[in-house]
């Protein structure tokens, strides 16, 4: 079988596996995020499946309009919120809570809290990387799932008074090491 060719079975050319390969991993990394943002749109858990199974359908067909080096995820937001929107013109013939231009409103705050979100997300990871080894490791464990603060300090030996001090003083400097952080990104 020829490289240009499609396989009978559908899966795509060899040729095109660097860009199926590429095209997966940029949509693995953002689905739950396009899935939240039109159910914020849909209110409807099952509305909002369906405008994303649409939407990726759309995305993989234009994948060669998206720019490397840009957001995916506001790339596949934006494409979300135009097939949110047919969704909804589609289902126009029943009764609408919301006017197209409340929606619109609504997906654009959404695009600015991402925003804001991804931003305090860098300067946590880069306040983490400026704590201590030991404290930075505290935080790791009392955050993992299903920990608690007496489970911590149990597993290391230390009292839960202790541990709960130690912790409250780490918080508060990841917060104000966040706050000098996201203060000199805005001045830039």
């Amino acid at each position: 079988m020829s490289s240009d060719v499609a396989c009978s079975d559908g899966s795509p050319r060899p040729a095109d596996q660097p860009k199926v390969e590429r095209f997966a991993k940029l949509l693995a990394t953002c689905q739950r995020r396009v899935f939240l943002y039109v159910l914020g749109l849909l209110h409807n858990a099952t509305d909002a499946e369906e405008v994303l199974q649409e939407t990726n359908l759309v995305l993989w067909r234009k994948f060669d309009q998206y720019q490397p080096g840009t957001s995916f995820d506001r790339w596949a937001c934006r494409i979300a919120q135009y097939e949110a929107f047919k969704f909804r013109q589609k289902k126009a013939r029943g009764e609408r809570l919301f006017s197209n231009e409340f929606v619109e409103r609504l997906a654009h705050q959404t695009e600015r809290d991402w925003e804001s979100l991804d931003a305090r997300r860098a300067a946590l990871v880069e306040c983490l990387g400026k704590l201590s080894e030991k404290d930075r490791q505290l935080v790791i464990e009392r955050y993992r799932e299903r920990a608690t603060t007496r489970r911590v300090a149990t597993a290391l030996g230390r009292s839960i008074q202790g541990t709960r001090r130690s912790l409250h003083r780490i918080r508060m400097a990841l917060l104000a090491c966040m706050e000098r952080t996201l203060a000199v990104e805005e001045r830039a």
